[in-house]
């Protein structure tokens, strides 16, 4: 930035942000589409009195329909860069930054698109901000632009801030997630224009009111639709604002809408002050919104990060707990409950992209297959009367493990029994032939489904001494006929 202008613009911070979500809610005050395809720039505007200065945060939302991949195929890349200017009111260049942004190839890029993020400060006057992004391997550009304002003194409010979600930091949470910013003790979800689905109705917003005193007043919000007819009007609810400013925040469930494009306005009244300020968003239809779920969860799974960035705490957890089972020695120890929801999501991605056998493509085939395997053991393996999942049973462990079994027999409580009990008792045993050869022995001890493990081949699975007491003479000739072996005397290390 040139010294003479250095008084204009200050403090620039630049962020940028990747979303490969296909229907990525966006942002809303003054936004600007771009023809073809649509480049949209959203600009929010907060007073900073210490500084005397305007605060701008633009979010620009980049169709990936844009990029051309660097090569076909999953190992395909899509890369451009962006380009953001700040120009004042005489022509002068007072700010010029610039960067690369990526993502993978693979994803669907008709509808998906990146959320890019450009932080700075201005002056009182007029200016514009220019967005470029240009395709690293056709060329091509597309310019989009803002024409905006600095405050000249402190305003009653902020401009409003719209979002799919604005939560506040915990001690347990304070870091951003992917296409997340940090607004004061709030995370909000950083996007160009705030995109509503009957699958998430919820309009979260944000408005910083500005006041020398201590203050009390009301906010109330209030949709119209595109006639200016209003559609939805809260209860105004009381607002107290210390001396020097303070954030509302608050959210609003508009599921009902019909699809269309809607003007959402917030009323504010403090003591003897009143602001309006208004922001767009669209509701989605039914039909096109659970195609668009779909696909969107298809996309987001690809990734590892893509993965775990759509769990809570609960289910985070869920997801570490059976790693137990194929963990290396001491490999789990960095992972505590006390870790923040980021710091999980980070765990558990950085664990398989270490076992991810084809890195340099999106998809990590080894999480794919043992969360597939995970899914499936704790639906069929879960036993009748025990709180604890399927994964965790006998056979639910060893599923996850090996997988499924290359030979299986089963028998029914069929027949005279073994020495330990009068009737038979139902049975599987599971070879695997693949690698180095292994089987395994379950019995339902219990008749209620819950199969036990008794005899195994591999050293690693504890064993009962008298296993075959379980059984008849017909079943044991059974079981060693189905494995080609000699089971009282096979005792090959696995």
């Amino acid at each position: 930035m040139a010294g003479r202008n250095a008084g204009k613009v200050v403090t620039v911070r630049l962020a940028w942000m990747v979303s490969l979500a296909l229907t990525i809610p966006l942002l809303g005050a003054q936004v600007h589409r771009a023809a073809d395809p649509r480049v949209i720039v959203r600009t929010i505007r907060s007073y900073r009195a210490e500084q005397r200065r305007t605060q701008v945060d633009a979010f620009v939302q980049v169709p990936l329909a844009l990029m051309q991949p660097t090569t076909d195929g999953p190992d395909g890349i899509l890369s451009y860069r962006m380009a953001g200017r700040v120009i004042d009111s005489t022509g002068l260049t007072l700010l010029q930054q610039s960067w690369r942004n990526h993502a993978p190839a693979a994803i669907d890029r008709s509808e998906a698109y990146a959320v890019d993020m450009l932080r700075f400060s201005i002056a009182p006057g007029r200016y514009r901000l220019e967005m470029t992004v240009e395709d690293s391997v056709s060329g091509r550009q597309v310019v989009s632009g803002v024409d905006l304002s600095g405050f000249s003194s402190a305003p009653p409010a902020s401009d409003l801030l719209l979002s799919p979600q604005v939560r506040p930091a915990t001690a347990s949470d304070t870091e951003p997630r992917p296409a997340e910013l940090r607004w004061g003790r709030m995370l909000v979800t950083a996007a160009a224009q705030l995109q509503l689905t009957p699958l998430r109705p919820e309009a979260y917003y944000l408005l910083e009111a500005y006041s020398t005193q201590e203050k009390s007043g009301r906010l109330e919000m209030r949709v119209a639709d595109s006639t200016g007819r209003v559609v939805f009007r809260s209860t105004p609810v009381p607002i107290h604002v210390e001396a020097g400013g303070g954030v509302l925040e608050g959210h609003l469930s508009l599921a009902g809408l019909p699809p269309a494009t809607y003007v959402m306005t917030a009323a504010l009244e403090l003591g003897q002050d009143s602001a309006e300020r208004t922001a767009t968003f669209v509701m989605a239809g039914l039909a096109e919104t659970l195609q668009k779920d779909v696909r969107r969860r298809e996309a987001a799974g690809t990734t590892d990060d893509g993965y775990f960035a759509a769990m809570n705490g609960e289910e985070l957890e869920a997801a570490k707990a059976p790693l137990e089972l194929i963990a290396e020695s001491r490999e789990l120890e960095a992972w505590q409950s006390s870790l923040s929801l980021n710091a999980k999501r980070n765990f558990l991605a950085h664990f398989w992209a270490a076992r991810d056998q084809t890195p340099d493509t999106p998809r990590n085939e080894a999480r794919e297959q043992f969360y597939g395997q995970l899914n499936f053991a704790n639906q069929n393996y879960r036993q009748s009367g025990h709180d604890h999942a399927g994964w965790r049973s006998d056979r639910g462990r060893i599923y996850l493990r090996k997988g499924a079994p290359d030979e299986v027999l089963r028998r029914g409580a069929e027949g005279p029994g073994g020495r330990l009990q009068s009737r038979a008792l139902a049975y599987e045993v599971w070879h695997y032939t693949r690698g180095k050869d292994a089987y395994y022995i379950f019995v339902d001890r219990s008749g209620t489904g819950a199969y036990a493990l008794v005899h195994s081949n591999d050293v690693r699975q504890s064993k009962l001494a008298n296993w075959n007491e379980f059984f008849g003479r017909d079943d044991l000739q059974d079981i060693e006929r189905f494995l080609g072996t000699d089971v009282f005397r096979d005792n090959r290390a696995y």
